[in-house]
Parts: structure tokens; C-alpha cells; sequence
């Protein structure tokens, strides 16, 4: 597993200046770790769809998906021309399709828990990203990944 986290920060930072075929990867692998944690034998358990106030505040307290959500936001985003408000709504749409899929691949594995007040950490890790991405477009950040790996750009 530790070969997989290795690729997954080289995938990432891949993604995050040069290449988009690496984002795809990277989102895909971050997919895939749920089966892979399991050895592909799937248990699949219901999702818990309800929750209340209380619990979705508790539910704030998912550090972990709010840091690799805005993570993933600034990732998403630096796939896109921020040119536009368009590209930050799909950049969150992207996401939060993202954190569904993560639900989902946790129900059916087994693997850690399947529950939609997890989307609340995840929506607070997207706003977060945005700020970040906002802050760094305001000193100048400009990604230009593409789909091949160019080492010059004119």
C-alpha cells in the first residue's frame, strides 16, 4: 500500500502542473483504494441516508474529508482555465459527484462507512478549496496542465 501512496502524490502533483491524464488517474485511484483495501471482495452494507442538526454538525468534525477535499478542489480546479464563476461550479460538481461515489464505494466494500452526512465535510472541504483557489489566483497561480507531459509551454 505504501507503493500506491507514493504513486498517488506523484499522480497529484503530475496533475496539479503538467498533466491531465494524471488527474484522471489520480481520481481513479482514489476510487479504487476502497476495493483494494478489501482484496476485491466486496460486503456490501446499507447507507445511513438520514441524520439530523446534531449529527451534521458532529459531522464537521471529518477533518479528513474536509482536508483532501479542498484538496481534491484545488486539483479539479487546476484542470480547468479559471477564467470564468463556470469553471469553480463545475470544478464543486466534480467533487461532490466525487464524494457520492466515495459513499457509494464504501457501502459496497465494507470498507469504512456509507453515509450521506459525510457530503457535509465534503461540501465544507470544497468551499475551503475555492478560498484557496481564489487566493492563489490572486498572487497569480495559473495551472496549465494538458494531456501530454510538455516540459516548455509557449
Amino acid at each position: 500500500m505504501w507503493l500506491l501512496a507514493v504513486l498517488r502524490v506523484v499522480l497529484a502533483l503530475l496533475s496539479l502542473f503538467v498533466a491531465r491524464w494524471a488527474y484522471v488517474a489520480f481520481m481513479v485511484l482514489g476510487l479504487l483504494y476502497f476495493p483494494m483495501r478489501v482484496g476485491f471482495r466486496f460486503d456490501p452494507h446499507p447507507c445511513e441516508l438520514t441524520f439530523d442538526l446534531p449529527l451534521a454538525i458532529h459531522s464537521l468534525t471529518n477533518y479528513a474529508h474536509i482536508g483532501l477535499f479542498a484538496f481534491g478542489y484545488v486539483l479539479t480546479s487546476a484542470q480547468f482555465r479559471l477564467s470564468k464563476w463556470t469553471a469553480f461550479v463545475w470544478a464543486a460538481a466534480i467533487m461532490l459527484a466525487f464524494g457520492v461515489l466515495v459513499e457509494i464505494a464504501e457501502g459496497v466494500t465494507g470498507q469504512g462507512h456509507c453515509r450521506s452526512r459525510d457530503l457535509i465535510p465534503d461540501t465544507a472541504g470544497v468551499l475551503a478549496g475555492c478560498v484557496i483557489v481564489l487566493l492563489l489566483k490572486r498572487i497569480g497561480w495559473r495551472p496549465r496542465p494538458s494531456w501530454s507531459v510538455k516540459w516548455w509551454r509557449r
